[in-house]
């Protein structure tokens, strides 16, 4: 309470109000995601709606908080549904509604602690891309926070490459792959 608001207080018989506590300057979490990806029904030449599930690791991680309660790593799953996804530039990818994804963090001191991301929208594709989110407000871990991730699907070949053997049919349809994101949640 500044010197001025307590003279007045005592000058009037009028309690002044209490200075907002200041607010908690957001959490800053950055860490590397290695994960096996799967596409159901396999990505193929024709745009169809597909089911991309998503399950692997969170490591390197860095952070704003030190001590106990600082992340060292964690595990990721995801659900992301496409209206409508194929090997094809011509056909951007369609997110659906209902894509989630769940991380699990576990902490210096031995705890865990969770974070869900919805309202993901997927901002570029081509084998690599840009991926954003929000941290929903129930979520034990970066509550409210928006997700940023840099995103680079690869298989036994770049997604990429694999994608141009199914469009000139001499490659099957895509069925896994594996998944490698820089994340930043801020």
């Amino acid at each position: 309470m500044t010197v001025s608001a307590v003279l007045a207080a005592l000058s009037t018989g009028v309690t002044p109000a209490a200075d907002a506590a200041p607010t908690a300057a957001a959490e800053i979490l950055n860490c590397t995601v290695n994960a096996a990806v799967t596409f159901s029904p396999p990505l193929s030449a024709d745009p169809q709606a597909t089911t991309m599930a998503i399950g692997g690791t969170a490591s390197g991680c860095t952070g704003s908080l030190d001590g106990p309660t600082a992340v060292t790593g964690g595990t990721v799953t995801a659900t992301l549904r496409f209206g409508a996804i194929s090997c094809s530039p011509a056909t951007p990818p369609a997110l659906a509604p209902g894509s989630s994804a769940t991380f699990t963090w576990n902490l210096q001191d031995g705890t865990q602690a969770s974070s869900t991301v919805t309202d993901i929208a997927i901002v570029e594709v081509d084998g690599s891309g840009s991926l954003t989110g929000t941290v929903t407000a129930s979520s034990t871990r970066l509550a409210g926070e928006k997700l940023s991730a840099l995103v680079d699907v690869t298989s036994a070949q770049p997604l990429v490459d694999n994608c141009v053997d199914v469009l000139l049919g001499t490659g099957r349809p895509i069925a896994d792959s594996t998944l490698t994101a820089d994340l930043s949640f801020s």
